[in-house]
């Protein structure tokens, strides 16, 4: 299996487990989290008689660049309404209607409203026109979150990929993630396309909006100071500063050379290389 049918097994469980519940599971959602669930009532009833006068916005990635953590920062801020994957599998709908959806009529409160999308979505529809669409979204903001380390994201994505686990909510849960964690392996030559991959989704990702509002984040400054880069994307964003909330943790903490079996022979390969700076380890 190549690595964007990687991806689209990653999108496809991520979006299961984030909004794809059967009704047995919103209803015990709702049980465990009546907060949550009335604040999501109200903003209903309210976005039936809300404005227009909010700040549209999209994080453009790829998978495991921290995007969930962020995505659920940003909702859990008063002021701002992000959603998921909306665009990673069409499914027979219309691209038209999920935007006119999705920037819809907002309750008066919130500054700003947006999703993240990957750089190879929709899955199940090349040559889609959303993104043709989405460049002309007047007034759009786009935050690019992007992992320095391209290594570490690719290792991740086969981490999930094998475990089917995509996030770790509690230290019970990341101490288990831990124990279970597997051995992964790489080709020298799959690895070459994978980064050069990545890379050219950043290059066209940025140009398809070109001349738009980009906040450039990444994984690396999140995960050092969360607060000081979800200040800046606040501020992006027109929203008040306020501190994030997410309970997320980081999954693998494993060194890198115990996770990946031939981690020294790919360093090697890789030494002197424009990749060599991946292998830190």
């Amino acid at each position: 299996m190549d690595h964007k049918n990687h991806d689209a097994h990653n999108v496809n469980i991520t979006a299961t487990r984030f909004w794809d519940k059967s009704l047995t599971g919103k209803l015990q959602h709702i049980a465990q989290n009546p907060r949550k669930a009335a604040r999501k009532a109200f903003y209903r009833v309210l976005s039936l008689v809300g404005s227009r006068a909010f700040r549209p916005f999209v994080v453009l990635t790829r998978d495991r660049t921290g995007s969930n953590m962020l995505i659920q920062a940003l909702d859990a801020h008063p002021q701002i309404a992000a959603d998921y994957e909306i665009f990673s599998r069409l499914r027979g709908r219309r691209e038209a209607d999920i935007l006119a959806r999705t920037y819809g009529r907002q309750p008066f409160y919130i500054r700003a409203k947006g999703f993240k999308i990957f750089y190879y979505h929709p899955q199940d529809a090349p040559g889609s026109p959303v993104w043709d669409m989405l460049a002309g979204v007047q007034g759009l903001h786009v935050i690019h979150l992007r992992r320095r380390n391209i290594l570490h994201a690719l290792v991740s994505s086969r981490l999930a990929y094998q475990t089917g686990i995509y996030g770790v909510r509690s230290d019970k849960e990341a101490a288990e993630y831990h124990d279970a964690l597997p051995t992964v392996h790489f080709t020298p030559e799959e690895l070459e396309r994978d980064f050069q991959q990545t890379r050219s989704w950043e290059r066209e990702g940025v140009a398809r909006f070109d001349g738009r509002p980009i906040l450039d984040v990444t994984y690396e400054d999140m995960t050092a100071d969360l607060p000081g880069q979800f200040a800046r994307i606040n501020e992006f964003l027109g929203a008040r500063p306020l501190p994030p909330y997410t309970d997320f943790k980081k999954q693998r903490t494993r060194p890198l050379r115990d996770t990946v079996k031939n981690y020294d022979a790919l360093k090697a390969h890789f030494h002197g290389t424009e990749w060599a700076a991946f292998f830190d380890e």
